[in-house]
């Protein structure tokens, strides 16, 4: 009994995520409860936005992570900006993802909002809202509760994000707000060149033999655009050392505007790991694409 009660608890926490993260979800449709222990459904699930934590910033305001969850194990998601994917208030509308893979099903930090310092006192919020599968879930963001602050320090063995680049002498970006690349260009079916430098810049204790040369990985994914995949070749890039270049060839199959982002992380070291909000930093460049 102890067992089923502990799965039904965990299914629950899965379906209704955002009740649990930044205060209570709003849901406008009637889903069908799994049973305890139940296989993860391929297609027909929601997706679920997380609010992962706020960041108290150097000059006063406030930084706010958000993150989300596809239940489903094999259905892509793609939902445009609009009444079925919007952020509220409006003014911060406009970065949130539209599309959601499988690969990762549950993704951190992928985008942030960061309001003035007016807002410690906790009583106004930014909600994220995405309706999939004729589900509604909105999850709000607020200054609130210690145990929902993060922040910007080394972890236990010294870990903090890579810096990234889109140019070798260019502007560095850092931590989940990331760096801009200049917009770009695209034709259908021709590969789109893309460059990133990364560079990490943890510090370790000298005595800390297994920490002392991490490698980075780079991530590329779709943020937003068209329903149609984006292609990458390669996916993923490993920089040997942590520091260097790292090149993809991103092709797209429909015109229209794109935005990708780049996850560039240092999870090889034992101290980061997405589940610990740390330590990755995110490249975003917009590319508009014609026939």
């Amino acid at each position: 009994m102890r067992i089923a009660h502990i799965a039904a608890v965990l299914v629950a926490a899965q379906v209704a995520p955002a009740s649990l993260i930044g205060g209570p979800a709003s849901v406008h449709a009637q889903q069908v409860q799994r049973l305890p222990l139940a296989p993860i459904p391929a297609k027909g699930e929601p997706v679920a936005p997380f609010f992962e934590g706020w960041y108290r910033n150097d000059d006063g305001s406030f930084t706010f992570s958000f993150g989300y969850f596809n239940l489903n194990r094999e259905e892509v998601l793609d939902v445009p900006l609009g009444a079925e994917n919007h952020v509220e208030p409006r003014e911060f509308d406009g970065m949130q993802p539209t599309h959601f893979p499988v690969r990762p099903r549950r993704d951190r930090g992928v985008f942030s909002v960061t309001v003035p310092s007016s807002w410690e006192d906790g009583d106004q919020r930014v909600v994220w809202t995405i309706t999939t599968n004729g589900v509604t879930y909105s999850v709000p963001a607020r200054v609130f509760a210690p145990a929902m602050q993060l922040d910007y320090g080394p972890r236990a063995m010294g870990s903090v994000p890579p810096l990234v680049r889109f140019d070798p002498g260019g502007e560095a970006g850092q931590h989940v707000q990331g760096v801009w690349g200049e917009p770009r260009g695209a034709k259908v079916g021709e590969p789109l060149t893309l460059q990133l430098w990364t560079e990490e810049v943890s510090v370790r204790d000298p005595e800390d033999l297994v920490n002392q040369e991490v490698d980075v990985e780079v991530t590329w994914f779709k943020h937003q655009g068209p329903a149609a995949a984006v292609e990458f070749e390669p996916w993923q890039i490993t920089v040997a050392g942590g520091a260097g270049e790292a090149t993809t060839a991103a092709t797209f199959r429909e015109p229209g505007e794109y935005i990708l982002r780049a996850r560039v992380d240092n999870w090889d070291a034992n101290d980061s790991s997405g589940g610990n909000q740390c330590c990755w930093s995110n490249a975003y460049v917009r590319v508009t694409v014609t026939p």
